[in-house]
């Protein structure tokens, strides 16, 4: 319910409706960590501004799904990362520090840890340690980002840095056609990376489904979601928008599968850009398909008594 002191209301609402809860007034559980990154971002800049965008709309929606029910506990807000501008190394050595206790504090109370980028290079360092931890990457996106560079900086080499440095375990999906250079599907074989492309759901969405479930089963899942990996038409806000990317729809079952078979103990949200989209639909969706990874997350760990 809204907070009211004096005449100030929190969270004031044109509809007076007692009964209609919020996800921003659950009991705050899910801990939540926001890094506005984009300096390493090579095309369209502004992710920096999309957590706090994010946020906004995440606290909006109601937490009713018709199929898992109601959402019982929110999000515990720890606040932005510390960033330094155009210092990588500084603020990946905050992000990572951020991110292990996070972790801690997630593991404790057995919800999922939540992370709102930034630019995809973000993860690199949230997911770090969980993968030290052993967990396997689950990345939904239309790059498959293990670019080596001569030099300067980029979001498109975060996972090849990750799997060099930790060796994890990590699945792509959803690379599109037309958005990577020609030797990425070789450097993926080379490190271990597993792939199932937009092409492959096309053509055989519960084959390319059940092949993730046997790829992830069993083990704790880092889901990194880089809302690129939607087709323009849904995510125009983003840095590197994709024509020929995935429908929402393909995203909630991929999410369905991982949880299906895995323990999802990190969430990241990525590369939305919040000022290309002046309509707000970019951020409305990465928040709701967000709050919906959470939710599976929390709802398949209860049935399993984690």
């Amino acid at each position: 319910m809204p907070k009211v002191v004096g005449m100030l209301v929190r969270r004031a609402r044109l509809l007076k409706d007692p009964g209609d809860v919020r996800v921003g007034d659950l009991r705050p559980l899910v801990p939540l960590v926001g890094v506005p990154w984009d300096w390493s971002t090579a095309g369209r800049p502004g992710a920096r501004f999309a957590p706090s965008a994010i946020r906004s709309e995440l606290l909006s929606y109601t937490p009713l799904s018709e199929d898992l029910g109601c959402l019982s506990v929110g999000f515990d807000d720890l606040g932005d990362v510390d960033v330094a501008g155009g210092d990588p190394a500084l603020t990946g050595s905050r992000a990572i520090e951020a991110a292990r206790k996070a972790m801690d504090v997630a593991r404790g109370r057995g919800t999922p840890a939540v992370f709102l980028g930034g630019d995809h290079s973000i993860t690199a360092w949230t997911a770090r340690p969980f993968a030290e931890a052993g967990s396997t990457t689950v990345v939904l996106d239309s790059h498959y980002d293990l670019r080596r560079l001569s030099e300067g900086v980029t979001s498109g080499a975060w996972l090849r840095e990750l799997a060099e440095s930790t060796k994890v375990k990590a699945v792509v999906v959803g690379v599109s056609d037309y958005m990577n250079p020609p030797y990425a599907r070789q450097r993926a074989r080379e490190l271990g990376v597993e792939v199932i492309t937009r092409q492959q759901l096309l053509r055989d969405l519960d084959g390319s489904l059940g092949r993730l479930r046997g790829l992830v089963r069993g083990s704790e899942v880092y889901l990194s979601i880089d809302v690129d990996h939607l087709a323009q038409a849904y995510a125009p806000g983003v840095n590197s928008p994709s024509p020929l990317g995935m429908t929402p729809q393909e995203s909630l079952a991929v999410m369905e599968a991982v949880t299906s078979s895995a323990r999802v103990v990190g969430i990241d949200v990525t590369e939305v850009v919040p000022q290309l989209d002046p309509s707000g639909l970019t951020v409305r969706l990465a928040a709701a398909l967000l709050l919906r990874a959470v939710h599976l997350a929390i709802a398949k760990g209860e049935a399993h008594g984690r």
